[in-house]
């Protein structure tokens, strides 16, 4: 057998695997992930650029003003953090239910371990640069910890396979019911009137939770409060707590909803013809190619977008890095 006909088969293998995906779960995802996208690209008008680049000459220019000018509203904007915390919600309750369709739990973990600590590598070395936000505990590095985290927990208690679910639904309403009690007890003085909205400060989203401003600040107690998620630092950090209650409520509806693995779009097939989830992968495949590698576009739209603003901003009005 040649090369080419390995890879032929390898093609095919992979084509079939991906007909079989569950396509609403992938296509929740790759919605998720687009809205992502967007949003970080205000985000970065508004903030990454202008520290990247002569923030005098980068506001001089009127596209980018009004570019600016709109990225910096949105970016405050009661209703982007709402938007935020909802994706993140349902991006959380998505990985707890793939943990059912997962073959390797273990790998996923550690997966997106390395790539979230690749991830605040990247911040750091941009802090030390060019004195840009410092991040640690970013989303991706979160959900690699709370699924480290199910992960051991399952090799406990999975045994008892008929009441596993019941175990992880308990374990996810003990988690949520906890720190809800927690944060209220914390800040039921304090809460800003901007963020006065308990759903988005038990989302750990709140001007009044206390913040971490730089790697100097780190003491033990400190880092092991910003990891649970009792105090923040940089604009993508994420505590542990209440997501860890999600993956493992997401864990439930997986055990429950996708216990034979098969999508919702069975229930509608038709006998002797391609079935619907199948139809569905094929059409829309390209979109859901987003979903499916979430996590290496999570990793790489930064860098993508930073390689942009030096060709298209530099191009257009020659705005000199900054440092």
């Amino acid at each position: 057998m040649d090369k080419e006909e390995r890879l032929q088969i390898k093609t095919a293998k992979k084509d079939e695997m991906n007909k079989k995906r569950i396509w609403e779960l992938d296509f929740l995802r790759a919605i998720i992930i687009v809205g992502m996208l967007i949003d970080h690209l205000f985000v970065d008008f508004a903030d990454s650029f202008p520290v990247l680049f002569n923030r005098d000459l980068y506001l001089a220019n009127p596209v980018i003003l009004n570019i600016y000018n709109f990225g910096y509203d949105y970016w405050y904007s009661p209703v982007r953090i709402f938007i935020r915390f909802i994706g993140l919600f349902f991006l959380t309750v998505l990985i707890g239910i793939s943990t059912q369709l997962s073959k390797n739990n273990l790998k996923r973990s550690l997966i997106f371990i390395i790539v979230g600590l690749a991830i605040d590598g990247v911040f750091a070395a941009a802090h030390y640069i060019a004195n840009s936000q410092f991040t640690f505990m970013n989303v991706v590095l979160c959900y690699g910890l709370c699924l480290l985290i199910y992960t051991a927990i399952h090799a406990l208690f999975g045994r008892f396979s008929k009441i596993w679910k019941w175990i992880c639904l308990g374990i996810g309403v003990a988690i949520l019911v906890m720190w809800g009690f927690v944060r209220y007890s914390l800040l039921k003085e304090n809460f800003d009137p901007i963020y006065n909205n308990f759903w988005l400060i038990f989302n750990n989203e709140a001007r009044v939770i206390p913040k971490i401003n730089d790697i100097s600040e780190f003491t033990f107690g400190s880092f092991m409060e910003m990891v649970i998620g009792l105090r923040r630092i940089g604009s993508d950090w994420l505590g542990l707590f209440p997501f860890l209650g999600y993956i493992f409520i997401g864990a439930f509806i997986g055990q429950t909803l996708y216990k034979d693995k098969l999508s919702f779009l069975h229930y509608f097939d038709k006998e002797g013809e391609m079935t619907l989830n199948e139809k569905f992968n094929i059409k829309t495949r390209h979109f859901l190619f987003i979903g499916r590698h979430s996590i290496w576009f999570y990793f790489l739209h930064q860098p993508v977008y930073f390689l942009l603003a030096l060709l298209i901003i530099g191009a257009i009005i020659g705005i000199p890095l900054s440092f």
